[in-house]
């Protein structure tokens, strides 16, 4: 099992008019220390928490105690007194009331009493001082000793060595290397997020060895569809989309964004910069135009079209998104709550959200449909041409052949200004003398404004580096320094996650002290340094490193040990089986059809979709089904609207994109499988591959074979063979009987033969194992 804290929280009533709170902190990992030291997070928080919750609002108010800062716990309350007294629990208050015979004022007075083991772990603790420490996650990370394991003929890197030690820990021996053709498939739909290449299986399989494992992740790293891969998993968090939500939801032009994201996932933009543009790029030395796209990270918010809003209730609840997503993309922190009081369970208080809020306060964008600031973005064609133009108007006036070619350079001035460009969202900052003031909204309302605040971050975090700019530069900055605990953490998690499935800490939206404890913390904090430190931020090498490692490459077979030790795999003792991601089923079965198109970049696409899914009342906005290539372009570049996201790809687990997402909880239901085997891209994709398999060979039992290996890269078996034999045989004799014919292209397929094999196809297509990574 895996070891989670699971504590149930009951409300402690006051002593009198004291009301306790508190934070749970608790830490996977004992701090150490003498044998009879108390650990302030292993044992003092959970008990404390298992008997009370935090009261609501969580704000400290005039004669109330709370444990959710230690200032706040050991200063005098509306006795006079303090409810601990360090290193004296038999004069400690807090003791005193547990310890209360009379029911009315013993602690807590719901349930039973704390029992006497409990009790003599806060008595100790308060005797040894009542001393705090911090969540695990808050202490900034230190590259751990490499830990000593046998096996050394498997390990090819640390991973394997920390992986190996926690193994070991529970009774497991690592796995296999997967079969060459599973083992690059895999690697495949990591990297590019596609069907591996057929002479990547066959050059591995023929020559199984370090090197020319390395070679193929380099050239898959160097695939421009890399970048098309990753970008879909930063559009979870970026919470992009077409359109700009709520009711209305009009057409918000966002594309950009996503291309500059793909663009440099694909230059291998180091995360600190990465996280610098997004979020300031404007604010950067005389900003690029990309510096400036950039910034659309946080224009994806929602804007409300609807008549009769207040803008400035809409202008605010963006500004919160912003705060809220920001410190969940990187710092994995669940801040929402904030809004309204202080931290339940972490140690940040109501006012220091405000305080960060003040960073995001100043920019231009309010809630109108015009979404300014905005500026015009072009189509990659259209870049082109428009530089073209401009470097020939600049040598014609360089030449000083303005005159001599004054008709020309008048047309091609008229051409150039017949480009129009496309408003895309961009961050910008008030003038000075525009600046709004910030104020703590007292209870979350941001009507009801309480006192000022200036911009800051937490104080149970680093503090900004001297003379760091008070705005979105300096925040940004903060966010990826060396002192920041958190970022580094996070990030390898969300790599990690992307790779195996699942995040050393599970809960990668939320690393604070109700978040699952790391499997590994060792490893995490290995990995966070050394992505910080040995790979100065650069996800490529970053990747290669985890997919080249002998714990990422084990065999995702599930022995009888295996399953009675560890069926989850959270000790990493077999290699990763997951579903694949919506967009990845899509991809896959266009690509092995042959229907795939590879275009990069550019404006979002319709695909088919079922008819009726845009019937909203007084709503111009149309679905109008892309032709030719661009029905068939990878997922990523899908249409997305958020009151109405494309069908297929929320039946596989994709979400509305109206919030943040840091993780997509994986499911497995009937629903996709009607997906698959009706769904009108689905259907296409298998009459594409059953064309494809009829033309490799005139015999029935080699068109079957030769569907295998184009779908799952491997040889059928005997049974598999005949099973697919026995489904085209059943179909064909449907077709012969019934009449029934199929469909492509607006046309009725007459040949039998063709639509049985169809059938295959789709079949084919609708395998467990061509949904999974194995």
């Amino acid at each position: 099992m895996l070891p989670i804290n699971k504590w149930t929280r009951k409300l402690w009533l006051p002593f009198s008019a004291l009301m306790l709170t508190m934070g749970l902190m608790i830490s996977c990992e004992k701090a150490g220390g003498e044998s009879d030291k108390v650990d302030f997070n292993a044992e003092v928080r959970p008990i404390i928490n298992t008997k009370c919750i935090t009261c609501h609002g969580g704000v400290k108010q005039s004669g109330k105690f709370s444990l959710l800062f230690e200032e706040e716990a050991l200063e005098p309350n509306k006795s006079g007194k303090p409810a601990i007294i360090p290193g004296h629990a038999s004069d400690s208050e807090m003791i005193k009331r547990i310890l209360h015979s009379d029911p009315e004022q013993r602690m807590p007075p719901e349930g039973p009493p704390l029992s006497k083991a409990e009790v003599e772990i806060l008595k100790k603790w308060i005797d040894q001082g009542a001393k705090w420490e911090d969540h695990w996650a808050f202490v900034p990370p230190e590259s751990p000793e490499l830990p000593e394991t046998d096996h050394e003929e498997w390990i090819t890197n640390p991973i394997d060595q920390f992986a190996l030690a926690r193994m070991g820990e529970h009774g497991l021996e690592p796995s296999p290397e997967a079969a060459p053709e599973v083992l690059i498939r895999r690697l495949s739909l990591d990297l590019v997020g596609l069907p591996p290449r057929a002479d990547h299986i066959q050059r591995y399989r023929a020559k199984p060895t370090k090197e020319t494992y390395n070679d193929i992740v380099d050239e898959l790293l160097d695939s421009p569809h890399y970048g098309e891969r990753w970008a879909a998993m930063w559009m979870d968090l970026a919470r992009y989309a077409d359109t700009k939500g709520y009711q209305k939801d009009r057409h918000r032009p966002m594309w950009k964004y996503r291309d500059w994201v793909i663009k440099a996932f694909n230059a291998d933009m180091p995360f600190d910069q990465f996280t610098v543009e997004q979020l300031a790029g404007d604010l950067l030395p005389s900003p690029s135009q990309d510096q400036l796209i950039a910034t659309g990270f946080h224009r994806n918010t929602m804007t409300n079209d609807e008549s009769g809003t207040d803008d400035e209730e809409f202008r605010v609840s963006a500004v919160l998104d912003r705060v809220n997503t920001t410190w969940e993309v990187w710092q994995g922190i669940t801040m929402a709550c904030v809004q309204c009081h202080s931290h339940p369970y972490d140690p940040i208080k109501h006012d220091e959200f405000y305080e960060f809020y003040a960073f995001m306060n100043n920019t231009q964008d309010a809630d109108t449909w015009t979404d300014t600031p905005t500026m015009p973005v072009f189509t990659e064609v259209q870049e082109d041409n428009r530089e073209a133009i401009i470097h020939w108007l600049d040598s014609v006036k360089a030449g000083g052949q303005e005159k001599t070619l004054a008709s020309l350079v008048a047309a091609k001035e008229k051409e150039l200004h017949s480009f129009r460009g496309e408003p895309l969202p961009i961050m910008k900052e008030l003038p000075a003398e525009e600046q709004r003031t910030t104020f703590v909204f007292e209870r979350g309302n941001w009507m009801s404004h309480g006192k000022e605040v200036q911009p800051g971050v937490p104080g149970s975090m680093p503090a900004m580096p001297d003379g760091a700019p008070q705005n979105r530069l300096g925040m940004a900055r903060w966010l990826v320094s060396d002192d920041n605990p958190l970022t580094a953490r996070v990030t390898v998690n969300r790599i990690w996650g992307q790779l195996f499935g699942r995040g050393i800490v599970e809960t990668q939206e939320d690393f604070g002290s109700q978040g699952i404890p790391p499997t590994h913390p060792e490893l995490l904090d290995w990995l966070a340094v050394s992505f910080r430190e040995d790979h100065q931020w650069h996800i490529k090498s970053f990747v290669r490193q985890i997919v080249s490692s002998s714990t990422y490459k084990q065999s995702s077979k599930m022995s009888p040990a295996l399953r009675d030790k560890d069926p989850a795999n959270y000790w990493l003792a077999r290699g990763p089986r997951v579903r694949l991601t919506a967009e990845q089923v899509r991809d896959q079965a266009l690509a092995v059809s042959g229907l795939l198109s590879p275009q990069l970049l550019g404006h979002s696409v319709m695909p088919p979709q079922p008819d009726g899914i845009w019937q909203v009342i007084n709503n111009p906005e149309r679905w109008v089904t892309s032709e030719g290539d661009n029905r068939y372009r990878r997922g990523l570049y899908t249409y997305w609207r958020r009151t109405s996201p494309y069908p297929s790809m929320v039946a596989f687990d994709s979400p509305s994109r109206e919030f943040c997402i840091n993780r997509r909880i994986s499911t497995n239901t009937p629903l996709q499988a009607l997906v698959t085997l009706n769904d009108p891209v689905y259907i296409e994709a298998a009459q594409a591959l059953a064309r494809r398999m009829v033309e490799q060979d005139s015999d029935l039992a080699d068109q079957l074979e030769a569907g295998y290996l184009l779908t799952l890269y491997q040889e059928p078996s005997e049974e598999i063979l005949a099973s697919l034999e026995n489904l085209y045989q059943k179909a064909k004799g449907h077709f012969e009987s019934s009449g029934e014919r199929m469909e492509a292209d607006g046309q009725i397929v007459e040949d039998v033969h063709m639509n049985a094999m169809t059938m295959v196809a789709n079949a084919l297509l609708n395998t467990d194992s061509f949904v999974t990574k194995e």
